[in-house]
């Protein structure tokens, strides 16, 4: 369970992260690989708990669109490119 941490650690004491990271320094970029283990670690874990991490996944993004819809976040901001 290390790997959150470590991941979280990455992103604790930063701004919100531009999109791909475009004001981070390569060697910065190189700790990204924890979002792999994490990957690993939570694929493994649903598999031993006998869940679905893709429905349970898709049980969570629902509800989160309706509470905070693409209009109301920050997540594009005005001339980007929408997806």
């Amino acid at each position: 369970m290390g790997e959150v941490g470590e991941l979280s650690e990455i992103f604790q004491w930063r701004e919100e992260a531009p999109k791909e990271l475009s004001d981070w320094k390569e060697e910065e970029k190189q700790h990204l690989k924890e979002l792999s283990a994490v990957l690993l670690y939570l694929v493994r874990f649903s598999d031993i708990c006998g869940t679905d991490l893709g429905k349970t996944a898709l049980r969570k993004v629902d509800p989160n669109a309706i509470k905070y819809p693409i209009s109301k976040t920050n997540l594009y901001s005005e001339g980007s490119q929408s997806h």
